[in-house]
C-alpha cells in the first residue's frame, strides 16, 4: 500500500475518532438548563405600535411573556421565505413551550395588498 493511501485512511479514521468522541461527549450533557439571575440576560423590550392582536390582547401577552424566552417571527403574508420556516417555529413551539419558550409573530406587510391578509 502506497504511503497516500495509508495517509488516508489514518486522516480518515482520526476524523471519525473525533466525531464519535464529540457524539459521546454531547449525549452525556445534561439538558435541563438552570436560570441564572445574574447573567446578564434581559427582558424582551415591550411591544408598541401594534394596531390589531389575533388570539391574545395586550394585557395577556404582557403577562405570558413574564419569565419566558421571547421568540419574535417577523413575517409578512406573501414571503416564501417565511413561509419555510413554519414548520421549524411549530416544532420548537411543540417542544420548547412548557419549558418557557413563548413565540410571538408578528405580521409585517410589505405590500398593500397583505396589509389585511
Amino acid at each position: 500500500m502506497n504511503a497516500e493511501i495509508k495517509t488516508g485512511i489514518i486522516f480518515g479514521g482520526l476524523i471519525a475518532a473525533g466525531v464519535v468522541f464529540l457524539a459521546i461527549l454531547f449525549t452525556g450533557l445534561d439538558e435541563s438548563v438552570s436560570i441564572i439571575q445574574d447573567s446578564g440576560i434581559k427582558k424582551a423590550p415591550n411591544l408598541v405600535g401594534i394596531s390589531d392582536y389575533l388570539n391574545t390582547s395586550p394585557e395577556k401577552l404582557s403577562n405570558d411573556m413574564e419569565n419566558k424566552v421571547i421568540l419574535y417571527d417577523i413575517w409578512t403574508y406573501s414571503c416564501v421565505n417565511c413561509i419555510r420556516t413554519l414548520p421549524y417555529i411549530t416544532a420548537w413551539n411543540e417542544k420548547y413551550a412548557e419549558q418557557g419558550l413563548l413565540i410571538i409573530g408578528i405580521h409585517s406587510p410589505e405590500f398593500e395588498f397583505e396589509k389585511n391578509a
